[in-house]
């Protein structure tokens, strides 16, 4: 089994035990661990692994962690699921491009960011904006959430 499928259920432990509701991770970082997780080494691993193979994906699409000026997830229980199951909030923007925003849960599914019902949106995944400049003629796709 992937050491990716473990990063829900020790993101969510370890809020669980801190007593919050949601954890914030920053994919810039090397070890994008937050500071006050750092002992938990199950959970540090993890999300270092996440981070990896974040930059294995921006590399397939021509771009570098350097081209980012901010890459934020936020994770949060799916209420009613076991601690394998999380919504995702991650946030893009490069540092010549406006920020995109897509949330999606456990199935890898897409969800409503404005209305937030968690209604599923349709259309297929690669709809969202990509923030390189060999993707901008993309037009605006049912995942694309305008940040006001």
């Amino acid at each position: 089994m992937s050491g990716l499928s473990y990063v829900h259920p020790h993101v969510l432990r370890a809020c669980r035990s801190a007593g919050i509701g949601d954890m914030q991770v920053n994919l810039l970082l090397a070890d994008p661990c937050p500071p006050q997780f750092v002992e938990i080494e199950p959970l540090r691993l993890s999300l270092k692994a996440l981070r990896e193979k974040f930059e294995t994906i921006l590399a397939s699409e021509g771009f570098f962690v350097s081209d980012l000026s901010l890459a934020t997830l936020c994770f949060t229980p799916d209420p009613g699921k076991d601690d394998y199951c999380t919504i995702c909030h991650a946030t893009l923007k490069s540092k010549d491009q406006e920020l995109v925003e897509y949330i999606v849960n456990y199935l890898g599914q897409t969800l409503d960011a404005q209305s937030g019902t968690g209604r599923l949106l349709t259309g297929p995944p690669h709809t969202t904006r990509h923030a390189g400049p060999h993707r901008a003629d993309h037009h605006q796709g049912a995942h694309d959430i305008p940040h006001t």
